[in-house]
């Protein structure tokens, strides 16, 4: 038996989103939103669903145009410093806060990825992420803590 290589990625995207899931309905939420509609395990939870539902329909219906990956043109380099930039994310978020950490992380990113324009990696990263906490933190009242910014006074 020969199975592709998109329907072993696909597996594993399986197993990874069914992990996702049960992890999702660890989060938890203060009292006061136990009852909301949105809260900080919703988005966790259908993102856990959808990726189980879209997995499965990818491993079980048939490929149309089958694929071959050459595994020697892979670069390897990229997906390992990658990894280990995910690992360092995770490893700083709560201590430097989302928005040092998730800029500094999106920086090293681009870099691994091989983009040289400083200008592209400043503008999607550091604005980027500021626009993005703005959502959360000033429309959505969704609380990040965030040592960083409250140190230099922008958050209290």
């Amino acid at each position: 038996m020969n199975i592709s290589p998109s329907k072993l990625i696909s597996l594993l995207f399986f197993i990874f989103s069914g992990f996702f899931l049960y992890t999702a309905h660890q989060i938890e939420v203060f009292a006061f939103d136990e009852g909301a509609a949105f809260n900080a395990k919703t988005f966790p939870i259908y993102l856990g669903y959808a990726g189980l539902v879209f997995s499965a329909l990818f491993i079980i219906l048939p490929e149309t145009n089958p694929t071959n990956v050459d595994l020697k043109v892979l670069d390897y380099k990229k997906t390992v410093g990658l990894v280990i930039l995910m690992i360092l994310y995770g490893i700083t978020i709560l201590r430097a806060g989302y928005f040092l950490s998730t800029s500094i992380f999106l920086v090293l990113s681009y870099i691994v990825l091989g983009e040289r324009k400083w200008i592209w990696i400043f503008l999607l990263s550091f604005p980027f992420v500021a626009i993005f906490m703005y959502l959360l933190h000033g429309l959505l009242n969704i609380y990040l803590r965030d040592p960083f910014l409250k140190f230099i006074g922008i958050m209290g």
